[in-house]
């Protein structure tokens, strides 16, 4: 199992990541194939948390990349930036309890 997967809204929240994880693959039957973001939100189990995104695949160019100093989140804003979303986790380093947030923009 990738994640746990809970989408509200305009949100999808990532827990107990234990492996890649592909928005293509997994996004909600609603959502846009390219999304625009509002932002991702990383709540570290512990410090020295480690999440990495990429966009679309392991090769793709990083887009959020944050080690934990705490336990407290870290947020990126993307204002409408298309990109999808594929947490490499190979290149993370994630203890029990974390959480991460996409979100997607709205437009006014």
């Amino acid at each position: 199992m990738a994640a746990t997967m809970i989408e509200e809204g305009g949100a999808i929240q990532l827990t107990a990541i234990d492996a890649d994880w592909d928005y293509k693959a997994s996004k909600p039957a609603t959502w846009p194939i390219l999304p625009k973001l509002l932002s991702i939100r990383f709540v570290p189990g512990a410090t020295g948390d480690r999440l990495v995104v990429k966009h679309k695949s392991a090769t793709g160019i990083e887009r959020f990349n944050t080690v934990a100093t705490d336990t407290e989140s870290r947020v990126e804003y993307y204002h409408g930036t298309s990109f999808i979303p594929f947490v490499d986790f190979s290149d993370c380093t994630l203890s029990a309890g974390h959480k991460v947030a996409i979100s997607l923009w709205r437009e006014a």
